[in-house]
C-alpha cells in the first residue's frame, strides 16, 4: 500500500528537474511538502552510522543552497540498487560545524522531478534527511537525489570526517 501511495504521489506532483538544473515551478525556496516518512527506528540509522564506511573524496560546498534546498540536492547516484547505501555513505562523511559526529534520520520524500535514471516514465523523488549533532539548536534538512550522480560536497556549515 505504501508503494502505491508513493507512486501515485510521484505521478501527481508537478515534475521538476534536479541536480544541475533544478528549479521549482514558483522559483522560490519554499519548504516542500514532505510525505511518506519512514517508520524505521533510530537504531536503524545509528547502526548504519557504525557499519557503513563514509564516502571519500568529498569537498566543502561554497554555495549556501547546496544540499539544503530542493533546487540543489546532493546527487549520490545508485538508483534502487545502491542508492540508499550511497546516501548512508554520504551522510556518514559529514560532521557538525565543529567536527561533531552527526545523527540523521530520513524524514520522507518530496519534490518530483524528471530524470533519465528515474522510474515510471523517468520520474524521481528527493529523499529528505534530518541531521543533528550535539549542541545543534535545530535540525538541518538535507535533500538527496539517489537517481543521479554529481559532485559530493559538504553543505555550508557542515564539515567532513577526517581520514
Amino acid at each position: 500500500m505504501k508503494r502505491i501511495v508513493y507512486l501515485l504521489s510521484l505521478c501527481a506532483v508537478l515534475a521538476m528537474p534536479a541536480c544541475k538544473t533544478a528549479k521549482t515551478t514558483s522559483g522560490t525556496n519554499e519548504k516542500p511538502n514532505i510525505s511518506g516518512s519512514t517508520k524505521l527506528p533510530q537504531s536503524y540509522y545509528d547502526n548504519a552510522r557504525q557499519t557503513v564506511a563514509p564516502a571519500s573524496g568529498l569537498a566543502a560546498a561554497t554555495d549556501p543552497e547546496y544540499g539544503v534546498t530542493q533546487q540543489k540536492p546532493v546527487c549520490v547516484g545508485g538508483k534502487t540498487d545502491s542508492g540508499a547505501r550511497n546516501q548512508q555513505r554520504y551522510l556518514n562523511a559529514l560532521r557538525g560545524p565543529g567536527g561533531e559526529e552527526i545523527s540523521y534520520r530520513r524524514r520522507g520524500s518530496c519534490c518530483a522531478f524528471k530524470t533519465p535514471n528515474g522510474i515510471i516514465g523517468g520520474m524521481g523523488m528527493l529523499d529528505v534527511y534530518e541531521v543533528t549533532w550535539a549542541g545543534s539548536t535545530k535540525p538541518v534538512l538535507l535533500y538527496l537525489n539517489f537517481y543521479d550522480e554529481g559532485p559530493l560536497l559538504a553543505p555550508v556549515g557542515l564539515t567532513l570526517v577526517k581520514p
